[in-house]
């Protein structure tokens, strides 16, 4: 055997040897996520059979329309929906305003006031839970889905308007110099001509605020402490485990947690595109 022959097959065996446990990675990897969707269609019957079973004895996607009907799931899902949406919207809404007035505008002490904002990035946001708690209650507003979205309505977070900014800067000014020759506030061009143009990094805050507010389990643990309270899927999920409806259904819970899993990773698969170019042009420009 030749010298290049020897290469060769070391190179081949080499790769193969690192594909074999990439791929045994994968498999151990994806098989808690395999089971769920087994037991979320297996019938009620196979579920609670003493013998563990490891594949469905059918596609009951029925499990699905009565996970959300009758074991409880179909409001929380509502109450989901309806903060991320709200969520989704105001994220990127507040950033583009907040990143706009860093970027363009010339006002006193802005460099200032950035500064002070970036710090507060380096705070854990559970110091600040206390203090948002005893607001909330003295408000009125616990038990309610106002603490899960009214933050993101006056404060996108620091990281957020901070990329945002970046990607403001390596905006050519020169686009704005003709509008603000006709008269167009800052507004107007901070929505007519600058918002389509950062609108990789507006999908990028909008998707993460999204899928960030969708899996939320601590938040609404935090201020809703009724049982009366509008709980959202992700604590739902918790919530309802040990509920006598669902202890005796577990298919409904796999359903369930099917649903709240399949949402983040359908929303990351059509954005991805547009989650990489908004990160990678954020951090080049500016």
């Amino acid at each position: 055997m030749t010298v290049e022959k020897k290469k060769t097959v070391k190179r081949v065996v080499g790769k193969a040897i690192v594909y074999f446990f990439l791929v045994l990675i994968a498999v151990i990897l994806l098989f808690p996520y395999g089971f769920m969707l087994n037991r979320g269609l297996m019938s009620n019957e196979r579920v609670l059979d003493a013998h563990m079973y490891y594949w469905t004895d059918g596609l009951h996607f029925i499990n699905y329309v009565r996970a959300f009907s009758d074991g409880g799931y179909g409001m929380p899902l509502v109450n989901s929906l309806i903060v991320c949406l709200i969520v989704c919207v105001s994220t990127p809404l507040a950033t583009l305003l907040a990143s706009y007035a860093f970027a363009r505008l010339e006002w006193i002490g802005k460099n200032t006031v950035f500064a002070v904002m970036m710090v507060t990035a380096l705070l854990p946001s559970i110091v600040t839970q206390v203090p948002l708690y005893v607001l909330y209650n003295d408000m009125g507003l616990t038990n309610t889905l106002f603490p899960l979205f009214l933050p993101g309505l006056f404060f996108a977070g620091a990281m957020n308007v901070f990329l945002a900014r970046q990607f403001l800067l390596g905006v050519p000014k020169e686009l704005e110099e003709s509008a603000k020759l006709d008269g167009a506030n800052a507004f107007v061009r901070c929505f007519v001509i600058c918002a389509p143009l950062c609108a990789p990094i507006l999908i990028y805050l909008a998707v993460n605020a999204f899928i960030a507010a969708w899996g939320d389990y601590l938040t609404p643990s935090m201020y809703n402490n009724s049982t009366d309270a509008p709980f959202t899927l992700a604590y739902a999920l918790y919530d309802m485990t040990s509920k006598e409806t669902n202890s005796v259904h577990p298919e409904w819970i796999f359903a369930a947690a099917t649903i709240m899993s399949v949402v983040p990773t359908v929303l990351f698969a059509v954005f991805q595109k547009y989650l990489i170019e908004g990160v990678q042009t954020a951090g080049l420009k500016g």
